[in-house]
């Protein structure tokens, strides 16, 4: 391949990726809702990226998905009055938004008075949740062809790079149809070695859109919370915070708290806290057989802890499972799904 050519895709690459993270970063800290992206923006996005493509910037004949590695998250639809194509929904359980973590913004520093610096001074520290995956067996030839560190620990997104990498290197993608990937010996057994049932045949081709999310369920799953200065890597998956309330002694509500540890939460500091909050009692006792603890809390206040623990210790939504036993029906959600 020429020089100044494979020049210029690495350069395209690279700058896709940027604005994959650009648009992640706006998922996460400015688009909220559907109107949060204007239709004229997102045509402008979309007619900037068909300029970068070498193609007539014709906002309305594009497809946003085709330019961003991201297949999933986002789904668009056209205004029929307006004209125009707007961002219609956000995918916000999609393993790429999940694992990606938002650059922080600088602060504007106002001086409030002493009442309000000390209100900051006691305020629980930064809360960061990242979903992080370690190289395995199975994808290790992968890494290694690629000259990727098999040792490391990488983001959702950063893996996808690596068989996006790999796939380039090898030119595994079908010539008649860009968007379809065939699968080598290698990459095959990477992706499916094991997970195919006996006596089926292996597939011989995959789509882009399914590689990314494939190969890093092949790997394992760590996790990483930072809290403050403080910061803790654990194998598996997040767990989850659980709260639950349930009835005692006739109509008594009772409340209870666990998985507080997984975000660097200390059970006793916080049933104090809480005691004072709720102006009720709490307790903690061990979880049997299990590391950790249960705060119980007298009263039902299954909706006030969920919005506690999200504004006040930035625990994600996702991250904390309800179970009203008190319902007729009673069902397991999470929390704030149906809040704004």
């Amino acid at each position: 391949m020429n020089p100044h050519l494979k020049n210029s895709i690495h350069c395209l690459l690279r700058f896709r990726c940027f604005l994959d993270k650009c648009l992640l970063q706006a998922l996460h800290t400015t688009v909220m809702t559907r109107s949060s992206m204007p239709g004229a923006l997102y045509g402008a996005f979309e007619e900037f990226l068909s300029f970068l493509d070498g193609r007539a910037a014709v906002a309305n004949n594009i497809n946003m998905d085709k330019y961003c590695n991201l297949p999933g998250m986002i789904s668009v639809r056209e205004d029929k009055y307006k004209k125009e194509t707007v961002l219609f929904s956000v995918n916000r359980r999609h393993l790429d938004y999940l694992s990606f973590k938002p650059e922080r913004r600088q602060e504007q520093k106002v001086d409030k008075g002493g009442d309000q610096a000390v209100k900051e001074t006691q305020s629980p520290k930064l809360l960061e949740v990242s979903e992080i995956y370690k190289p395995s067996i199975h994808v290790n030839p992968i890494f290694a062809s690629v000259g990727a560190d098999t040792g490391k620990l990488y983001s959702a997104l950063e893996a996808s790079d690596v068989v996006f990498k790999y796939i380039e290197k090898g030119n595994l993608v079908k010539p008649m149809s860009k968007s379809i990937v065939v699968l080598d010996p290698t990459l095959c057994d990477a992706l499916f070695k094991g997970a195919i049932k006996k006596g089926s045949a292996y597939p011989t081709e995959i789509h882009k859109k399914d590689l990314g999310s494939t190969f890093v369920s092949r790997m394992q799953a760590h996790h990483i919370v930072t809290r403050g200065s403080e910061s803790v890597v654990r194998k598996g998956s997040v767990r989850t915070i659980q709260i639950l309330t349930e009835r005692r002694q006739g109509n008594k509500k009772v409340t209870k708290l666990s998985g507080m540890e997984t975000f660097l939460m200390d059970a006793d500091a916080l049933a104090s806290e809480l005691q004072k909050k709720f102006a009720c009692s709490t307790s903690v006792t061990e979880l049997p057989g299990k590391k950790g603890h249960e705060v119980l809390i007298q009263g039902g206040v299954i909706d006030d802890l969920g919005r506690h623990l999200v504004e006040q210790y930035g625990v994600p939504k996702r991250y904390i499972e309800i179970l009203d036993k008190t319902k007729n029906k009673m069902q397991l959600s999470i929390f704030g799904e149906e809040y704004p």
